[in-house]
């Protein structure tokens, strides 16, 4: 992998696809037809931002019966770009410290921490590929552990990092204190309130999730914006 290309993958390809997860984000938000809880006595004819989870967006068919294709085919297809550029991303920085000439220890973590991204990847594109309603089972699986392995790949990212003679340490610490931030989402949707399906949940938990999820997707891009600056200073 040439300068340009790992120059593509690590700094440019990430730029224009949080750009368009951004994009369809917006776009999809304004065609969601709404939901409805009948428990809760919850009706809205728009996307909410504190009573709809992300994945509402990737829905074939919302809570209220309507069909939601324009919104399905644009946010899922956004969260297999996410997947995609976080594996060519891993597979680029893994090959920058060989490149580079970075200690021997920044080398073999960054090893690790390439296998870790691309588990990372294909299960955020997992999420994508199987919308909340075709197959509920399979689409949980997929978000729970993409952010479970997120939380491992941030980790060997930090470590990587910190080990490295050219990159500053500020990055590692930022992406560190990411990490904190991220184990307290998975503590909560392993063993925080539950919105499944036939679960009897409160407007409380069901805010408590969805804010949750919003702030640590958040928190995700602006950690990966600051990575991908500081990456792009060594060139």
């Amino acid at each position: 992998m040439n300068n340009k290309q790992q120059y593509f993958s690590l700094v440019t390809f990430p730029m224009i696809a949080i750009s368009i997860f951004v994009l369809f984000f917006i776009i999809s938000a304004f065609y969601f037809p709404g939901s409805e809880f009948s428990h809760l006595n919850y009706k809205n004819d728009q996307y909410s931002l504190t009573h709809n989870f992300l994945s509402s967006l990737g829905r074939l068919e919302c809570s209220n019966g309507k069909t939601n294709l324009v919104s399905c085919i644009l946010f899922n297809s956004s969260l297999v770009l996410v997947g995609i550029t976080i594996v060519r991303f891993y597979r680029g920085f893994k090959e920058l410290f060989f490149t580079i000439k970075d200690s021997s220890r920044s080398i073999i973590l960054s090893n690790y921490t390439k296998r870790a991204g691309i588990v990372s990847g294909i299960l955020f594109a997992g999420v994508g590929l199987v919308p909340h309603d075709l197959h509920y089972g399979a689409h949980v699986f997929f978000a729970n552990y993409a952010f479970l392995s997120l939380f491992v790949l941030s980790i060997l990212h930090s470590m990587t990092i910190y080990s490295s003679k050219y990159i500053s340490n500020i990055y590692a610490i930022g992406y560190i204190i990411f990490c904190f931030v991220l184990l307290v989402y998975i503590y909560l949707i392993f063993l925080g309130p539950k919105i499944n399906p036939g679960t009897l949940f409160s407007e409380r938990d069901l805010i408590i999730q969805v804010v949750s999820q919003k702030l640590i997707v958040f928190s995700l891009i602006v950690s990966m914006l600051i990575q991908v600056h500081g990456i792009k200073r060594l060139f």
